[in-house]
């Protein structure tokens, strides 16, 4: 397949839509499901829970415009790659997790119970996170933001990723938002538990290109 091939790169892409759907989905049920256990949340999900608590501003709706103010900061700054996934990563993940909540807000907590729904939502949001990088179709804002970090300065991603992550489970906390022990099993283990769902799904991050929605813009080369 020719990369100039605008088209037939779009409706090569079109393709793994579903995945990447079905892995965002899965990734909103999952941090969902993590904060009904109060077991404590991720590291972005605790600045979310922060805005709630201070701001008034639902959860899922304040991910949503986080994810925006995110995105717009990383294009400007780091000329950040919007792909596919990128966009519906925005779209999608905020407003499922307020349906979410409409259905189910509250549970009854026990140690026992707690433990349990928070590592059902674990392995939910680690392996939805792991299915809708998989579709190849780019990364998420908050992704495409500490890569653009690592991208221009010489610090490597992983010190980045959890520096990124460090300044907003501060911020996060700082307004109220829930921090326990879950946080820390999601930072520390969610990475392995991703590479192992990559193993699992055949794969392989640095053998792979993610298209930007430019590629899809740009004309056919023509034929000599």
């Amino acid at each position: 397949m020719e990369k100039s091939d605008s088209m037939e790169l779009l409706r090569h892409d079109i393709k793994h839509v579903p995945r990447l759907i079905a892995g965002l989905l899965l990734l909103g049920l999952g941090i969902h499901t993590i904060r009904l256990s109060s077991f404590g949340l991720p590291p972005w999900a605790v600045l979310h829970d922060g805005i709630e608590q201070s701001l008034q501003v639902p959860f899922g709706y304040n991910t949503l415009i986080v994810g925006v103010i995110v995105l717009v900061f990383s294009i400007i700054v780091f000329r950040t790659k919007v792909g596919i996934a990128t966009i519906l990563n925005v779209l999608l993940v905020g407003p499922f997790i307020e349906l979410l909540r409409l259905i189910v807000d509250e549970i009854h907590h026990t140690l026992f119970r707690d433990i349990v729904v928070f590592l059902l939502g674990f392995i939910c949001m680690t392996f939805g996170r792991a299915l809708y990088i998989s579709s190849n179709l780019g990364q998420g804002p908050r992704d495409g933001l500490f890569i653009g970090i690592a991208r221009t300065t010489p610090i490597p991603v992983k010190y980045v990723k959890l520096g990124v992550e460090f300044i907003v489970l501060l911020l996060g906390y700082l307004m109220g938002g829930d921090v326990f022990i879950g946080t820390a099993i999601v930072v520390v283990a969610s990475g392995y538990m991703i590479q192992g769902y990559f193993a699992i799904l055949g794969y392989n991050p640095k053998e792979h290109h993610n298209h930007s929605i430019v590629d899809y813009m740009r004309p056919k080369k023509e034929s000599s």
